[in-house]
């Protein structure tokens, strides 16, 4: 099972939380011994990151946005970041859920801050991801997706 993970990663802040949460995600598949059934995609392996270059921005958007919907076409469900409203996150959320793909909403702290369409258009909302029972819960809902995808 493969699973976009849509996130915001331009800042150190960011890009700190992103690489603790697939950590430890990893780390909680790995105990399970399912880690090879499950693929994590990270947009940011693909792509420049060109937020803050107007003209890089102008210049490769098409090509980014060409890549990631591939990206997204080639994966079975969506991890989305509420956090930090990123409007790049709602619409790989969005285009995700107009193919049906399950989008797994998640958030350092508290789903409910997302957009109410971004919120809507989740299967599961996960609060306090880094959290024991956070992180415990999205691996059983991933567990649970990737056996029907393996059945």
């Amino acid at each position: 099972m493969k699973i976009y993970f849509a996130h915001p990663c331009f800042t150190e802040e960011q890009k700190e939380f992103k690489n603790k949460f697939l950590s430890m995600l990893k780390n909680r598949f790995q105990e399970s011994g399912r880690v090879k059934d499950i693929i994590i995609v990270d947009p940011f392996d693909h792509t420049p990151v060109v937020e803050c270059d107007p003209d890089a921005k102008l210049k490769m958007a098409e090509e980014i946005k060409i890549k990631c919907l591939a990206l997204l076409d080639e994966c079975d469900a969506v991890i989305a970041l509420a956090d930090w409203n990123d409007t790049g996150t709602a619409f790989e959320a969005g285009y995700a859920h107009a193919f049906n793909k399950p989008v797994i909403l998640i958030s350092r702290e508290n789903c409910s801050a997302a957009n109410a369409m971004l919120v809507g258009a989740a299967k599961a909302l996960i609060d306090h991801v880094l959290e024991e029972s956070g992180l415990e819960r999205l691996a059983d809902i991933i567990e649970q997706q990737s056996r029907g995808f393996n059945d």
